[in-house]
């Protein structure tokens, strides 16, 4: 993780040193070196390329590349400062024009989102105690879920068979009948393991949960155009805004996962669990500035709303985790 938030710095540095380069007095191009279009001034006219020498020496280069890295380095930084501390600030200076000053909100978003993502996956966390407690149920009960009733349905075959043999309006439709091939694959494979089935289960939700967040992102940011759709923003500022919600949600749940893995220090992540909670809030205040009274209103409404989305999200990756295992 360390090294992949090396390399996109670097990265990120090495072309603000190319384009931060100095333009000699001497060595310049009349027309741009990349569309040839005539230079007027510092930057093409027609496709933004700087002009700067066709060649660099590495001094001035590695010159150049040391003092935007600590730019680069003091941007992110100065972006999770504004994020954490002043909700709603960074999507109202976003949709203000005021973009240079900060960390992109979609780069930041990828880079965030791997992290927590990473961290969610391979911190110990609940998800083992998960698989124990489902394993151990299952072995004090000691359930034989095939053996334990005379009419158990054990191939497909068996059960093809029996649907034959009811009329025609009895028999289970196609989604049913897809869905019990899928229940007589499952039990005749894991049978003698239920333990298997409840981690291929667990790692294969939580291995979807990114895509259930990203499809959200939109649902999102509709909600909110439906409830400030009296409002003069378009839909993509609303878009924006969730984006950097969705920012401090992983920086802060990112946070609170370090926070506790380590015992002395879980009360700090209750804490930042909450505040991800009344952030949202704090950030409808702050960009839409409505009232409190209108802005706790709807974000109640919006949090019902989308909580049944989310709802829907987590049901419908269960569904797509279990058919394909």
């Amino acid at each position: 993780m360390e090294g992949l938030e090396k390399s996109l710095s670097a990265a990120e540095a090495m072309v603000s040193a190319e384009q931060g380069a100095k333009r000699s007095t001497t060595d310049h191009s009349r027309h741009c070196l990349n569309c040839s279009t005539a230079l007027t001034d510092l930057y093409c006219p027609h496709c933004g390329q700087k002009d700067i020498p066709r060649r660099q020496s590495l001094a001035e280069l590695s010159f150049s590349f040391i003092s935007s890295f600590s730019g680069y380095e003091s941007k992110f930084l100065k972006t999770c400062r504004y994020l954490l501390l002043k909700p709603g600030f960074l999507a109202t200076e976003y949709n203000a024009g005021k973009r240079e000053s900060y960390f992109h909100p979609a780069r930041m978003y990828v880079f965030i989102s791997f992290i927590y993502f990473l961290l969610f996956t391979s911190l110990p966390d609940a998800n083992e105690k998960s698989i124990v407690t489902i394993t151990s149920e299952n072995d004090t009960e000691d359930v034989d879920y095939n053996k334990g009733e005379g009419d158990a349905i054990e191939t497909r075959a068996q059960y093809d068979s029996i649907q034959q043999s009811l009329m025609p309006q009895d028999r289970d439709g196609w989604l049913t009948k897809k869905w019990k091939y899928k229940e007589i694959e499952l039990t005749n494979q894991f049978e003698a393991d239920p333990k298997g089935f409840a981690s291929k289960v667990i790692n294969g939700f939580t291995a979807h949960f990114s895509q259930v967040f990203f499809f959200l992102l939109p649902v999102f940011a509709f909600l909110l155009w439906l409830l400030y759709i009296r409002k003069d923003f378009f839909y993509y500022e609303h878009l924006v805004f969730s984006i950097c919600y969705y920012n401090f949600f992983f920086l802060a749940g990112s946070f609170a996962m370090l926070a506790n893995s380590i015992p002395w220090l879980r009360w700090l992540g209750i804490l930042l669990e909450l505040a991800i909670v009344v952030y949202l809030l704090l950030a409808m205040k702050a960009a839409y500035k409505e009232t409190w009274r209108k802005t706790i209103w709807k974000y109640a409404v919006f949090i019902g709303l989308f909580g049944i989305c989310i709802a829907l999200g987590l049901l419908t990756n269960l569904l797509i985790t279990l058919m394909f295992i």
